[in-house]
C-alpha cells in the first residue's frame, strides 16, 4: 500500500466517510461534486497504479494492489483507528453513478433511522440482480433482510463487527452473511428509495479483475460461504416500509401492489428476459411473506433463527 495523501482524519470534522476501490473506469468524480453538498469525507483506494492521485479538501487517496474484497480487507486492517472517527462508512463500487447531494442525503437517512446496514435503491435503468433493491415509487425507504455489496452503508460499530468477513478469502457472497451476523429485528436494515443510484455496468462486468476466471463463478463463493455459516440463501424481501409522507407501510398487499410497477423497469436495459424473471421472482417472494434473518456468528458458533 502506498498512501499518497494525508487527507481527512475524521476527528472534529465530518461524521461520514465514503470509501471506494477504484481504477481507470471509476465514476468517483461524480461523487465529489458539488463539493458544497458533501457532508462526508472520501478515501479512494486505487488498485491501478496508472490512475493519477485525487486531491482536494476532505479527500484521501492510496494505491493498494489486490482484488476488491481483498483490498477492502487490507484497508480495514490498516485504517481501523481512522474508521472509528466516523458514525457511518459506505463502500462504493466504482461504477455507481450518483452525485454528492444524494450520497449526503443517504448518510443522513441512515443516521435518522439508526440503521445498521443500508443502501440506496437502484434506478430503474440500472443493471441489477435483485428487483427488491430497485427504487419503488411512493416509498422513502423499505426495511429489508439483505443489503448487497454494491454500495453498502455501515454504522461504524457494525462495520467493525462484520469486518472479519472481508478476510475469509471470498470475493463474492459476504453480503449474504453480514445482515445475519448483526440482526436483532425487522428495522435494522433498509434500502433507501429517496436517494437512488444508477448501477452503470452489467453485473459481473469486472469479474476477471476480482479473480473469477475460467470456470470459477460468483455463485461458487456464495455457496461456499453459505456452507461455512450453515445458512440457506434467503430470498430478498422487505419487512415493511416508510412512505414519502412519513407514514409506516406494513401491509403485504400494499408492498406487493407497489412492486408490480417494477415491471416498467424490464425494458430499460438488456437482457430483457433476465430482468423480467427477476421482477417476477420478487413478486412471488412478496406473496410468500417476509424472509427472516438467521442469526449466525463467525465460524465455530451455532446459528439460531431470528424471525424479525
Amino acid at each position: 500500500m502506498n498512501d499518497v495523501s494525508t487527507g481527512p482524519s475524521g476527528a472534529g470534522g465530518k461524521e461520514y466517510l465514503l470509501v471506494a476501490r477504484i481504477g481507470r473506469k471509476s465514476l468517483h468524480a461524480r461523487w465529489l461534486a458539488p463539493a458544497s453538498a458533501r457532508n462526508f469525507d472520501v478515501f479512494l483506494s486505487c488498485y491501478d497504479p496508472g490512475v493519477p492521485a485525487e486531491t482536494g479538501e476532505g479527500i484521501r487517496f492510496e494505491y493498494r494492489k489486490g482484488k476488491k474484497v481483498e483490498g477492502y480487507s487490507g484497508f480495514l486492517n490498516e485504517h481501523a483507528s481512522l474508521l472509528r472517527n466516523y458514525k457511518y462508512i459506505c463502500f462504493f463500487d466504482e461504477d455507481i453513478d450518483v452525485n454528492a447531494g444524494a450520497i449526503s442525503g443517504t448518510f443522513d437517512v441512515c443516521r435518522k433511522y439508526n440503521l445498521k446496514i443500508a443502501q440506496p435503491a437502484l434506478t430503474w435503468d440500472s443493471h441489477f440482480t435483485f428487483a427488491a433493491l430497485l427504487k419503488q415509487p411512493g416509498f422513502d425507504l423499505r426495511y429489508v433482510n439483505y443489503i448487497e455489496m454494491m454500495c453498502p452503508f455501515f454504522r461504524e460499530d457494525i462495520l467493525e463487527r462484520i469486518a472479519p468477513l472481508y478476510s475469509l478469502g471470498f470475493e463474492s457472497g459476504i453480503d449474504v452473511i453480514w445482515c445475519n451476523l448483526v440482526s436483532e429485528g425487522p428495522e435494522d436494515f433498509a434500502v433507501i428509495d429517496r436517494f437512488p443510484v444508477r448501477h452503470t455496468e452489467p453485473v459481473g462486468g469486472n469479474k476477471a479483475a476480482n479473480g473469477f476466471v475460467g470456470k470459477r463463478i460468483y455463485e461458487d463463493d456464495i455457496y461456499a460461504i453459505l456452507k461455512m455459516f450453515k445458512l440457506p440463501w434467503l430470498r430478498t424481501v422487505p419487512f415493511s416500509g416508510i412512505a414519502q409522507s412519513g407514514g409506516p407501510i406494513a401491509s403485504r398487499l400494499h408492498l406487493f401492489l407497489s412492486a408490480i410497477l417494477l415491471l416498467g423497469a424490464v425494458s430499460l436495459q438488456r437482457p430483457f428476459m433476465y430482468r423480467l424473471r427477476a421482477v417476477l421472482v420478487y413478486l412471488r417472494h412478496l406473496m410468500l411473506g417476509p424472509a427472516p434473518n438467521i442469526k449466525v456468528s463467525l465460524p465455530n458458533s451455532h446459528p439460531h433463527i431470528i424471525q424479525g
